[in-house]
């Protein structure tokens, strides 16, 4: 299957909706990787579109680059993506070209072959900036990523395989973003508009672990916006961050991680902490946005927090103050935050 289709299943909602579901960063290394999202089935059950961020390789080939924390996973892992029914992921991260380009390559096979698709990645620049495009009940939301945290030399060119770049620089000034590259994301997603109903674009972003934003997360959010992009997804700061509303248009800063199978001495608790992204899309608009807050269990598996659990309210609080600070006013409803509602 080509990168760029995915196969489009149905799902019993009310009619003329589809639904999607977005998570943050994913991270399978275990025994059991079909088994780790058993807990948040019924919530990816009831979407008709899955996205999450694919963080590593899977394979085990290559050498890994020194001077940084490396991570890949066994091929098997794919399984857990299998099971979770994700559609299509974001494989563009600070951490997916550890071991060099050919596990790289590999992951993308791997991708291919079991049928889920995959953005902000490719074996040439051309395909790492071409859309993802998922049509169901008549309706196309596409998908474009993009990294800011980029590594040297892991940018695609015209005969290398790499990531959509979008370099994030102090030595640029402010916004801190590669011109040319932040005009060629805006041009990505002009031309993508014409193609889909909804377009969602992904960003690995921000700094690890901080509630604060940058100036190049505010930018490149704006930026998209501007030029067409519905929904923004950020991920990469292993923390939750606002949301900020745009011109109409959702920012989420930071989902969070919603599996994370790795521990370093600095990850604090909060590292658990995770939303997963409810929107609804009737007459090919944006109808209903919203999230529920989720918590990784001592397991490792993440599980979906209910209205009853301390966690709960703990990360709704949270997400309420930190998007008030950008001017969204979330409606709280039991475990739901909505941002937009219908």
């Amino acid at each position: 299957m080509n990168k760029n289709e995915a196969p489009a299943e149905k799902r019993s909602h009310s009619e003329g909706q589809i639904q999607l579901v977005l998570a943050g960063d994913i991270e399978i290394n275990r025994d059991d990787p079909e088994k780790v999202f058993e807990h948040v089935l019924p919530e990816l059950a009831r979407a008709d579109i899955r996205f999450g961020g694919l963080e590593a390789s899977m394979s085990e080939k290559g050498l890994a680059v020194s001077g940084k924390i490396v991570m890949r996973h066994n091929p098997r892992m794919i399984k857990g993506y299998l099971a979770g029914g994700f559609n299509t992921v974001a494989f563009a991260s600070n951490h997916c070209m550890d071991y060099g380009i050919e596990p790289f390559v590999e992951t993308m096979d791997l991708l291919d072959t079991h049928g889920i698709a995959f953005s902000g990645s490719g074996r040439n620049i051309e395909e790492a900036r071409t859309p993802v495009i998922i049509e169901n009940k008549g309706a196309k939301v596409g998908f474009l990523s993009y990294v800011l945290n980029l590594p040297l030399g892991w940018g695609a060119s015209p005969n290398k395989p790499g990531v959509a770049p979008l370099r994030e620089n102090p030595l640029y000034g402010p916004p801190y973003l590669n011109e040319e590259e932040l005009e060629a994301m805006a041009e990505d997603i002009k031309k993508a508009r014409s193609r889909v109903d909804i377009l969602t674009v992904t960003f690995h972003w921000g700094s690890s672990q901080s509630r604060t934003l940058t100036l190049s997360q505010q930018a490149a959010a704006h930026t998209a916006i501007n030029a067409g992009a519905d929904l923004i997804i950020g991920q990469h700061p292993h923390i939750l961050q606002g949301i900020e509303v745009y011109r109409g248009k959702a920012i989420f800063y930071a989902l969070g991680n919603l599996v994370l199978d790795h521990d370093h001495l600095m990850f604090l608790p909060t590292v658990k902490e995770s939303i997963l992204v409810r929107c609804i899309v009737k007459e090919k608009n944006i109808l209903r946005l919203s999230f529920v807050p989720t918590l990784i269990g001592e397991d490792g598996r993440p599980i979906v927090l209910n209205e009853k659990d301390v966690k709960c309210a703990d990360i709704l609080g949270i997400m309420r103050r930190y998007s008030k600070k950008l001017g969204t006013n979330l409606q709280i409803t039991k475990n739901e935050g909505i941002v937009i509602g219908s």
